[in-house]
């Protein structure tokens, strides 16, 4: 890909473009090829890339058996949406302060976007799962030290309400020790050995707040509305996942997962997890504070962390064969929209102070600003080039980011007994943003609300010996993933089984996930035909 080609705002190009290295123009043609696959038809890839006679030629070529890849749909958001940027932990105490607060330069957050109607959903925000409304209102349901809710969940199947044995809170905050590049660390405080994700060393942290997520948000089975000729749904098309309570700033969920024209524009892309060069078993997907955080819509600089621009798109996957997405609109930095305590102490992860980002961020408008003095650009663009104009300094684009999206990931996975000895295979998350993970229809994974890093797992032989999926009434139920499936003996074997992740990003600060799996034999999809019968096994029974 010529980067020479490539349109940019000429203001971007004075701000953010200091320098080039062969380095990262080979990641950007690398992001854009990753994205790249076969739509069956002759000018689906771009002239600049050798063509593939098919996406599974692709997929053994590039890839071969060292990535897992999921077939995604990222549908990204204005933080100007009511489910956005609602601060909703601020909320619980300072809804005043923020309704009320005027800048020193007369921004006024009333006047953008923490209005009236913001401030009449403080039932909404008082939904979320936090330390403070946990404390205050009894809401929400903590997770304990070996990764398992300390509070029944009734909206999973009996079998999966596990719930903690340790009786302790998981915490998660910052670490007490740097890196060895004199990095700011944030990670678990107190969690057991098995619960995966970051973990303070030696469980030493400067602070640490228990993790608290919000259960209960969507129903516990999916519905598939689009169908093959031949009867069999389509995994990747029409899957509709519901509101299931008005919980935590869910008010217009039904636009989260869908494709609303003026609210939302759509991506079609992939989520590609390499295999754990520590461990052969394993395939890892881990983006969180230490490392820069998950922003699949954006293409950093890896030597500055600036942004740089929109991350590539193919266009011939799209739906109407062109890439639309939002500028970055947000900033990586804690910058509640009032007078902070803490606001002139906070730091990144380099250490840099970054009050007076905050604060000119809040000049322009704030969190929620999308038109920053009638400039077409958000507060957080204006804010980035306003600090490099006056200051000098890139801090503002090292923290311009795209934070407002949904993401939908699919694959099918065939069930053998003799891939789950000497372990079982399974899947564990880590999210702070909303997560869910539906097997077969049905909800495994309830990590709901904007939250600190929570941790979750599915493990695919308790699913098999308990029939999962497979009972009468449940979504999949007559189709042929259940073909010799019985309450008595569970799963039969070489089965084809239905994997949904859902992922929200809807509060800026934090962007973690993390996605470890050891699923033997993942099927390999054609763009246009996701019901994959063949493969999948959708047919009916």
């Amino acid at each position: 890909m010529n980067l020479d080609k490539i349109i940019l705002r000429p203001l971007v190009l004075g701000a953010v473009f200091l320098s080039a290295c062969t380095d990262y123009v080979q990641q950007i043609e690398d992001d854009y090829e990753h994205a790249a696959w076969n739509r069956k038809s002759d000018d689906c890839i771009p002239s600049a890339k050798p063509q593939k006679e098919s996406r599974e030629e692709y997929y053994e070529d590039d890839h071969g058996d060292d990535v897992r890849r999921f077939y995604t749909v990222i549908r990204d958001f204005e933080p100007s949406h009511s489910d956005f940027e609602n601060f909703s932990e601020e909320a619980v105490s300072h809804i005043n302060d923020i309704y009320n607060y005027r800048t020193a330069t007369g921004a006024e957050m009333k006047y953008f976007g923490y209005d009236l109607n913001w401030y009449s959903a403080a039932a909404y925000h008082n939904t979320c799962g936090t330390e403070k409304t946990f404390d205050n209102f009894g809401v929400g349901a903590q997770i304990g030290t070996d990764g398992l809710p300390m509070q029944i969940n009734p909206y999973l199947p009996q079998y999966l309400q596990y719930t903690s044995l340790t009786k302790t809170v998981l915490k998660y905050g910052e670490c007490g020790q740097m890196s060895y590049m004199g990095q700011i660390l944030r990670g678990y405080k107190n969690a057991l050995d098995d619960v995966v994700g970051f973990k303070c060393p030696n469980g030493n942290t400067a602070w640490a707040n228990p993790v608290i997520y919000t259960p209960g948000m969507v129903n516990p089975y999916l519905v598939f509305t689009q169908f093959s000729s031949s009867g069999a749904p389509d995994m990747y098309e029409g899957v509709l996942i519901s509101k299931q309570n008005e919980r935590c700033d869910n008010q217009n969920f039904a636009q989260w997962y869908a494709d609303v024209p003026g609210v939302n524009k759509r991506i079609n892309t992939t989520l590609d997890i390499p295999r754990d060069p520590t461990s052969y078993k394993y395939f890892v997907y881990d983006y969180n504070y230490n490392n820069g955080g998950f922003f699949p819509l954006d293409s950093i600089n890896p030597l500055t962390g600036e942004w740089v621009m929109n991350k590539p798109c193919n266009p011939a996957i799209q739906e109407n064969r062109s890439c639309s997405q939002y500028e970055p609109q947000t900033l990586s930095i804690f910058c509640p929209p009032y007078s902070y305590l803490y606001a002139k102490n906070q730091t990144d992860n380099k250490g840099q102070n970054t009050y007076a980002l905050c604060t000119e961020w809040l000049n322009q408008g704030g969190p929620r600003a999308m038109n920053s003095n009638v400039s077409g650009h958000s507060a957080a663009w204006q804010a980035a080039v306003a600090y490099k104009t006056q200051k000098g300094s890139n801090l503002g684009f090292q923290h311009l980011r795209n934070y407002g999206f949904t993401m939908m990931n699919y694959i099918s996975f065939k069930y053998k007994s003799s891939n789950q000895v000497p372990s079982h295979e399974r899947i564990d998350v880590v999210s702070d943003g909303d997560m869910w993970i539906f097997v077969d229809g049905i909800l495994v994974v309830d990590l709901g609300g904007t939250h600190l890093p929570a941790p979750g797992k599915v493990d695919v032989e308790v699913l098999a010996r308990n029939n999962h999926g497979c009972h009468t009434g449940e979504p999949l139920a007559t189709y042929t993933n259940c073909s010799g499936a019985s309450d008595g003996t569970g799963w039969a074997d070489n089965t084809w089984h239905h994997l949904h992740i859902f992922y929200a990003n809807r509060q800026s600060d934090g962007s973690n996930i993390y996605i470890r799996s050891s699923l033997a034999e993942l099927a390999a999809l054609s763009y246009n035909d996701n019901t994959q019968e063949d493969q999948l096994g959708c047919e009916s029974k």
